[in-house]
């Protein structure tokens, strides 16, 4: 019985991790990372866990579910999580075109 539920947890483990990322939308490959914030609005902060790999690919999403058009990456945090590095970001999402 437990061999079968291990078995199952871990196959479902790794098709979890094998899932394609979510394609960007056309509009999203725009958006970019902005240093100055002077002439931006503010629209949110967020909170996103990723791996280093896929980071820009987030942020960006994220910013596009906002309606914003450029991100602030205000401070990341490495975490192992069982075995995997895991990025732990706080972005700010702006609109500033």
């Amino acid at each position: 019985m437990y061999k079968k539920m291990l078995f199952t947890l871990i196959l479902s483990l790794i098709f979890t991790g094998c899932v394609k990322d979510i394609p960007l939308p056309p509009n999203a490959q725009n958006i970019n990372s902005v240093t100055n914030t002077e002439k931006c609005q503010f629209i949110n902060s967020i909170y996103i866990e990723t791996q280093p790999h896929t980071l820009i690919h987030y942020a960006k999403l994220n910013t596009y579910n906002f309606e914003g058009d450029s991100y602030k990456i205000i401070s990341t945090n490495n975490k192992i999580v069982m075995g995997l590095n895991v990025l732990m970001v706080n972005l700010e999402i702006y609109k500033c075109k």
